[in-house]
């Protein structure tokens, strides 16, 4: 007999794989409603499943409900990464930058090498070539 979590581990990847890319806007709206389901259930209440209930809410643009959702991830595992670093982008998109250099410095101390940290060194490397073609010359 299938456990209640491994059918909604199932339905989750059914969602994500196959039903999703054919409902467009729709996807994550569907995935919403499986990872809130999953966090509601006290045996499957995770940390993985609140944070991807706050990716959903976040690409649904409840800002409010995602950051919710990751508070409470936050409280169950303050060192979890994926926490953090999609409170980073969270704090990003709502303007909370003390929150952002926050998370920021606690990712760089638990995982410096994490893909978040190196793509934002890669933009910003690309950035400063750009602004360095275009710097004011002085003779």
């Amino acid at each position: 007999m299938i456990s209640p979590l491994i059918l909604r581990i199932l339905m989750h990847v059914l969602v994500l794989t196959i039903i999703a890319p054919f409902q467009g806007g729709e996807s994550y709206q569907s995935a919403f409603y499986v990872f809130e389901e999953m966090a509601q259930t006290p045996s499957s209440t995770s940390t993985k499943s609140l944070v991807s209930q706050a990716i959903s809410e976040l690409h649904l643009g409840r800002l409010p409900e995602a950051e919710a959702a990751l508070n409470q991830a936050l409280e169950n595992e303050p060192k979890d990464v994926q926490a953090v670093a999609n409170a980073i982008v969270l704090a990003t998109i709502m303007g909370k930058s003390a929150e952002q250099q926050s998370y920021l410095e606690e990712l760089k101390k638990s995982q410096a090498n994490h893909p978040l940290l190196t793509d934002l060194k890669e933009k910003s490397d690309l950035f400063d070539q750009a602004a360095g073609k275009y710097a004011a010359k002085v003779a």
